[in-house]
Parts: C-alpha cells; structure tokens; sequence
C-alpha cells in the first residue's frame, strides 16, 4: 500500500506502527469512544503493539492510521475484517479531530482502497442506535441503510442495539 494512494490532500491513511500504539491506548480511553466502541478503557500500549502484529499477519484484516495529510497528526483508526467476498468497516476518532469530515474523508478514501485491493464486493459497518454522528459519516460516505444487517450485541456488559449500513461495489 502507498500513501499516495489513500491521501486526499487532508486525510492520510497509513499503516499502523509500533509507535503509535501508546496514543491508541490513550485515544481509545475518551468517554465517546469508550461509548461507542470494543476497545476496553484498560487496553493499554503493549496490547495495541501486538494487536497490530496479529493484523499484519492476517489476510482478513486491514487496519490504517488516520492522519492529517499536512501535519501527520494522528486523528483515528479505520478498520476492516472480511472474507475476500464482503467486509465490515469500523472506525472512530478522536475527540480533538470531531466535527471536521475527518471520518467521512477516511472512510471514502478506506472504502475505495478496499474495494480496489481486497477484492470484496460489499462492504458494511454497523452503528450504535444512539451514535447519530456515526450514521451520518456513512450515509456522506456513501452508505446506504440496511435494515437485514442491524442486530443486537452483548458488549461491555450492555445490549447495543446496532444498525447496518451497506455499500457495493461500484461497476
């Protein structure tokens, strides 16, 4: 992967490193993305470092830093496991990168790599019921509403009911 390929000139997307692992687990421990996300407020720096070498060594995940495309500030992450046929989509970002289209830029910018490299033919994400700006980013990201991928989920102790967005492959 080059990150020429997946730079819009104001969001970067480029391949994790080691380094990048203690802001992770600092990101990750905000009150909104605890909210919304897996990632336990415990993880910490060297969980990340091998979460990533176990990516690297998969073939049904892909995961990228987002950056800012000027300043190389980490603003999130955007994630995607598949099965060579379809694949789902997640991301997040942090707090101090909200409200600027940072999720929706990386998001078309990951769908189009996806498409292009993996292979799959749809992709799809799911979005806490009550995470508004989440739907929002995939509907601007060219996502549609699917009802046949919402469902229900035991995280952190709680029922998250979750809704499903699809996208296909353009022809």
């Amino acid at each position: 992967m080059s990150d020429h390929d997946l730079d819009d000139g104001v969001v970067r997307l480029r391949i994790w490193a080691a380094s990048d692992a203690g802001w992770y687990a600092e990101s990750v421990r905000e009150s909104l993305i605890q909210r919304f996300t897996t990632d336990p407020p415990t993880l910490d720096a060297a969980e990340v470092r091998m979460a990533i070498v176990r990516m690297r060594a998969s073939v049904d995940r892909e995961g990228l830093l987002v950056a800012d495309a000027v300043t190389g500030e980490r603003l999130g992450n955007i994630a995607l496991r598949h099965d060579g046929q379809s694949g789902e989509v997640s991301y997040w970002v942090a707090a101090e990168a909200r409200g600027r289209g940072v999720a929706t830029r990386a998001v078309g910018l990951f769908t189009t790599w996806a498409f292009r490299e993996t292979g799959v033919r749809e992709l799809w994400l799911r979005a806490h019921r009550d995470n508004v700006a989440s739907q929002r980013v995939a509907v601007r990201a060219g996502f549609h509403r699917d009802p046949t991928r919402d469902t229900s989920k035991q995280i952190k102790g709680e029922l998250w009911p979750l809704l499903g967005y699809t996208l296909r492959r353009p022809d």
